[in-house]
């Protein structure tokens, strides 16, 4: 145990115990070397048949037989192993002891303790000397109680294990890979007489966890052992396995687990332990190199944000092409009778035709069929579509409210049916989770700013890691997947990378980061955009001067060109439902049709929405040509206005013609004033009113509304 005085200095390790360190304890602590010295022959041999397996032969030796003895009954497992083939008492009247200083109480004394409430003083009594027979307790020559019995104690090495092996089993992995459960374990251990107080262990955690003591730790690492810990952080995240180690091609050419253990642990910046997390649903059971998450992360910190020279080679950004894009999925099954087959999919003809509407701009990730069925999934499962008796796909009232929305409740959307989805990248039992932890962790990063691809799925990695035990993973797994003999499909590299893949297929797709390409076409790094960083809360975009104003020119021949502001996505998204793109590069080039007008309109767009956008966002007056087509479009279209009177009007007679003969709507008539005009009756509110007659097929927009 370290002495904590004096004081270290930042980034030090602990100072090496003194030998006073061990004056604090009380003088008798039972050694099991001495133990087993005293032991006849006749007692190893009976001590042999309890602690060996069933049919083992005992060794002629006594050396031998004193070496295995100490072996088995200094291994944590091994004890709790034989204890429970004792009975249910053994544990119970064991646990007395391991809470005693020394591990030593006074058989007088256990009958009055209230741990063993229950149990008669016979049954005490027959457990203690099962115990003694199997060499679990000895005789201490410490006398207590008044009538001098003697005492009874654990020899210090089978208490110590069988201590290690509870705090094991209670907090799980959380000891191994992190700092804080490390110094828990080292400073606050029962088996301890002396313990250091919770606030001196607080102290001591911020003391060693700050990123500079962390790097500076590192940095003093020995010049053979410094660069396996570079390589384990910046290429596995602080987790190498010994199998893996064996594959690499580096400096150190044999694994040798005892010399960085010891280095490791005396220098606080990691270990080397056998790793077990079959029981987690997880691929890995092997000794692995662990470098403690808060060290991990303190190194990574220095080289998971390129300078200026390490900036990616190559850039791509998606904006909000996806939500654009279904947009267009949608506005094609309203003016397509789309089919499907008797699965319950579109015609592969007709995907490609639909695939030739979306925005040209799929990005490296994915295809545009890849995108075509995320498109389709989202809005089958959001129930923003759904199939008709006539086996084709109709929009429905939640896919007719969806065009009302903002683009960041679409976004919000998208992002929760994302981290919900099961068929992509991964075993959902633990990505479920990883994608909770590596949005949290998204959040704290700096907007705009380019970070090494794998930096916060490694991070989110480890959290995950040291987190299991508190998530109940291993609960989860044994009930949902133990009967049926689950078998594990990750390690812990593949959880990192199957992180990396989410990232670069779905967030990237959202438009929430944006990917840094290497020369070689390699993803390389992500940045979050200024869309991501308001969709989480990183920024706040009304405190950001008006991204909008002033940023477009109309021009007669119906383009609209777009100068970026970089805070554009709102306008963009604008624009993409009621114009058709045509060019991106350092200027965005739309164009408006009549086709992309009225399908815009039967979205849910309104009329004076669509004016409102050119006439408010233009750096010059919107040609007046344009204003009319647009309103010349909407009335062909069959655009119906709704006034507070409930009295409709239409430019097209055919329309209102048509409106009233609708076996559907004409109840709502009460009577025709003039060619153009309407007068309504209904129970329901103009708001009501407008949307029911929306679900007949009409575009009845409230007058005044939209703008």
């Amino acid at each position: 145990m370290t002495s904590l005085d004096p004081k270290p200095q930042p980034g030090e390790p602990p100072r090496p115990a003194t030998a006073s360190s061990d004056s604090a304890r009380p003088a008798l602590r039972l050694r099991l070397g001495a133990v087993l010295e005293a032991a006849s022959a006749s007692e190893l041999t009976e001590l042999y048949r309890f602690w060996a397996d069933a049919g083992a032969p005992a060794p002629a030796s006594a050396v031998e037989l004193r070496r295995l003895l100490g072996a088995w009954m200094s291994d944590g497992a091994c004890v709790e192993t034989r204890l429970a083939a004792l009975g249910r008492r053994a544990p119970r009247v064991l646990a007395a002891f391991l809470d005693a200083p020394a591990y030593t109480r006074c058989p007088a004394e256990l009958q009055h303790d209230k741990a063993l409430h229950g149990l008669s003083p016979f049954e005490i009594e027959s457990t203690l000397e099962t115990l003694r027979r199997h060499g679990v307790l000895v005789e201490s020559t410490e006398k207590r109680g008044r009538n001098g019995a003697a005492s009874l104690a654990l020899p210090i090495e089978l208490g110590d294990a069988l201590l290690r092996e509870q705090r094991a089993r209670r907090r799980g992995v959380f000891d191994m890979l992190t700092l804080r459960g490390f110094l828990d374990r080292q400073y606050d251990d029962p088996s301890r007489a002396r313990r250091t107080s919770p606030t001196r262990l607080r102290e001591m955690y911020k003391l060693y966890s700050n990123e500079p003591a962390a790097v500076a730790r590192i940095e003093r690492l020995p010049e053979d052992l410094r660069p396996l810990v570079d390589k384990c952080i910046v290429q596995f995240g602080g987790l190498l396995p010994r199998a893996l180690f064996e594959r690499l091609e580096a400096e150190q050419p044999v694994w040798n687990g005892a010399r960085w253990k010891s280095a490791l642990e005396e220098s606080l910046i990691g270990t080397v332990e056998r790793l077990e997390l079959t029981r987690y649903g997880l691929h890995h059971s092997d000794e692995t190199l662990l470098v403690f998450n808060e060290v991990a992360l303190a190194w990574l910190r220095r080289v998971a944000v390129p300078g200026d020279p390490d900036r990616p080679h190559e850039e791509h950004s998606l904006g909000v092409d996806l939500v654009s894009n279904i947009s267009r999925f949608m506005g094609y099954l309203l003016e397509h009778n789309v089919r499907f087959t008797v699965r319950g999919e579109i015609f592969k003809t007709t995907e490609k035709r639909i695939q030739e509407e979306l925005i040209p701009n799929p990005g490296r990730e994915l295809t545009r069929a890849a995108v075509l069925d995320f498109i389709f999934e989202f809005t089958r499962s959001l129930g923003l579509i759904e199939s008709t008796g006539e086996r084709t796909f109709a929009m429905t009232s939640e896919g007719r409210a969806w065009e009302q929305r903002t683009l960041e409740q679409k976004l919000e959307l998208l992002l929760e049916y994302a981290v919900e989805e099961r068929d992509v990248a991964g075993d959902w039992r633990h990505q479920g989770h990883l994608r909770r932890i590596f949005l949290r962790l998204l959040k704290r990063v700096e907007p705009l700013e380019w970070y090494d691809l794998m930096y916060l799925p490694f991070l989110a990695r480890n959290t995950y890691l040291a987190s299991l035990d508190q998530l109940g993973v291993e609960q989860h797994i044994t009930s949902r997947g133990g009967a049926s003999g689950y078998a594990p499909l990750e390690d812990p590299q593949r959880l990192a990378w199957n992180v990396s893949r989410w990232v670069r297929q779905r967030l990237y797709l959202l438009g929430l980061v944006d990917l840094g390409y290497d020369k070689s076409g390699r993803p390389v790094a992500m940045r979050l955009t200024r869309v991501g960083a308001k969709l989480l809360g990183r920024i706040d975009g009304a405190g950001q001067s008006p991204p909008m104003l002033g940023s477009l020119i109309v021009t007669p021949d119906f383009e609209v060109v777009l100068f970026p502001t970089g805070d554009d996505a709102e306008l963009v998204h604008e624009l993409d439902r009621f114009c058709v793109r045509e060019k991106q590069g350092e200027t965005l080039h739309f164009r408006i049709h009549e086709k992309s007008v009225q399908r815009a309109l039967s979205e849910g767009m309104h009329l004076a929405r669509i004016l409102s956008t050119l006439r408010n966002q233009s750096r010059t007056p919107t040609p007046q040509n344009v204003l009319y087509s647009l309103r010349d479009w909407a009335n062909r279209a069959g655009l119906l206005t709704l006034d507070a009177k409930l009295v409709l009007r239409g430019e097209e007679s055919d329309t209102l013609k048509r409106f009233q003969q609708d076996a559907g709507v004409k109840g709502f008539v009460r009577e025709a004033i003039d060619e153009h005009h309407l007068q309504l009756k209904s129970r329901y509110a103009p708001r009501r009113l407008a949307t029911l007659l929306r679900e007949f097929g009409y575009l009845v927009e409230l007058e005044g509304e939209g703008a």
